[in-house]
């Protein structure tokens, strides 16, 4: 028996199946604030709410909740939110305290921060990326010693060969 799934009008497939690896949809009531396609906004954003991004944004972008930039979006943007997901072109720098996803079609110009990374393939990173947690790097490593190796057999022994150095 076949699930009978709606996808909402506002959103295409692949932006309904965003953030984790179970696609949980999106909730459309919690969309706050939707930039359309034919939109073109300068200025800084703030709100509790999900930012959906179809259009072009310049400035900035702070939430508590999620960023979705769309596959035809260009955003020139400092992002701060929970998780972020770009289809689209993004380029600045992102702060996720979650999860970044680039998925198959986005491409990032950006500094990233974040708790969890996701690159679909076929996505695009250029910049750093940095992991919330990750602690200090470390001095060195423990390297362990070289183990003997045996290079005959005469008889019933092993010998062992002797190290260089």
């Amino acid at each position: 028996m076949a699930a009978n799934v709606s996808i909402e009008p506002n959103l295409t497939a692949k932006e309904w199946l965003v953030f984790g690896r179970e696609k949980r949809p999106v909730a459309l009531d919690r969309i706050e604030v939707t930039i359309g396609p034919t939109a073109n906004f300068k200025g800084d954003l703030e709100c509790d709410g999900i930012v959906k991004i179809d259009g072009i944004f310049q400035g900035s972008i702070k939430t508590v909740s999620n960023v979705i930039i769309g596959e035809k979006a260009r955003v020139d943007a400092h992002i701060e939110a929970q998780n972020v997901s770009v289809s689209g072109q993004a380029k600045g720098t992102i702060v996720a305290k979650g999860r970044l996803e680039i998925l198959s079609t986005g491409r990032v110009w950006a500094d990233v921060t974040v708790n969890s990374f996701l690159l679909d393939e076929g996505g695009k990173l250029h910049g750093g990326l940095r992991m919330f947690g990750a602690g200090p790097e470390p001095q060195s490593f423990e390297v362990p010693p070289p183990t003997p190796a045996i290079t005959q057999v005469e008889g019933a022994h092993e010998v062992e060969k002797p190290s260089a150095g």
